[in-house]
């Protein structure tokens, strides 16, 4: 972050605890405000939920305590533990998008899909096992609706892109924005080993849309926010993240539009992305940092990427017809 920018330390009730996804530090983070009741925002998959009872036992929280459950979207690094948590949790409201809300209610379709994507070894290991939140627990939240805890209150923002199940939540006290993945992913030095953080898009498959989170970057962006809260990981000064971000998505389109009738499969543009990133990493001042730590992830990235590409060539050739 840029000097001045407030940390989560800084921001008044509020606190970040890891839950360890894949076992890796300062890769995913739940948020927990501190008001009347507990608010955690995407407490992430049910793997991480004994590392989140941890970090909420040593901030003197109960799960009786926790009134609130916010969702930024339904993705499994998100939300795959919310139907423990809840469980736990038994006084809570679950908050989600409207589109979100029935993946939770269940989860068989979200599940199957990442199925698709990991594999069910590796989607169990990642993630664990996924339960239903029962429906009367589930709140759904609409654009600009307000989530009041107390002292603090969360305006919902809709923020597709990423998903169009997405949302982002504004602290009204704090001018925090937790922004899931709609304004990429922040690399955390403790995470990487670099000398500071790196910001990048998240293009996971399978409803990105480059257009469309551009354009909610820039919504994002005129909310004036003190600081941006990433789930992958901790803050960031709003210029820097917003800025990194858009670049690098401008690049991701312009990577497609070169080389998109040439690439065969998703593992050939995971190639393309590895160096463009390279190339990006001495950009934002990690000259030498070793782009492959990030290969997994660009796969992810390629595969939305290569499915957005699709549907575009699509649409072209259909605007293209007699």
């Amino acid at each position: 972050m840029q000097e001045g920018t407030p940390g989560v330390a800084s921001l008044e009730d509020t606190h970040l605890i890891d839950v360890f996804e894949a076992d890796k530090p300062a890769r995913t983070g739940a948020y927990v405000i501190v008001d009347e009741g507990v608010t955690l925002i995407d407490p992430g998959s049910t793997r991480g939920v004994g590392h989140l009872e941890d970090g909420l036992r040593a901030l003197g929280i109960s799960w009786r305590d926790v009134r609130h459950v916010v969702v930024t979207h339904v993705h499994l690094d998100h939300a795959g533990g919310v139907g423990a948590v809840a469980a736990r949790a038994e006084r809570a409201v679950v908050h989600c998008h409207p589109a979100g809300v029935r993946h939770l209610a269940d989860p068989e379709r979200l599940v199957a899909a990442s199925r698709a994507v990991f594999g069910q070894e590796r989607l169990d290991a990642l993630f664990g096992p996924v339960t239903p939140v029962p429906a009367w627990r589930l709140a759904p939240v609409q654009n600009l609706d307000r989530i009041p805890t107390g002292r603090h209150a969360l305006v919902a923002f809709d923020s597709p892109g990423h998903a169009r199940h997405h949302a982002t939540y504004l602290d009204e006290r704090t001018g925090a924005l937790y922004t899931g993945d709609a304004v990429g992913v922040r690399y955390d030095p403790e995470a990487t080993g670099w000398s500071r953080a790196y910001w990048m898009p998240t293009t996971s498959p399978s409803q990105f849309d480059p257009v469309v989170s551009l354009k909610t970057l820039e919504q994002l962006r005129g909310l004036g926010s003190v600081g941006v809260l990433h789930t992958h990981f901790a803050a960031s000064d709003p210029a820097t993240a917003f800025g990194a971000v858009a670049a690098g998505l401008e690049a991701y389109m312009a990577l497609m539009e070169r080389y998109g009738s040439r690439v065969q499969d998703p593992k050939d543009l995971q190639k393309i992305l590895v160096d463009w990133h390279a190339e990006d990493l001495e950009r934002q001042g990690l000259a030498g940092a070793d782009p492959d730590l990030l290969r997994d992830d660009l796969y992810l990235n390629a595969l939305g990427l290569w499915d957005w590409w699709q549907e575009e060539t699509r649409r072209r050739a259909e605007k293209e017809q007699p």
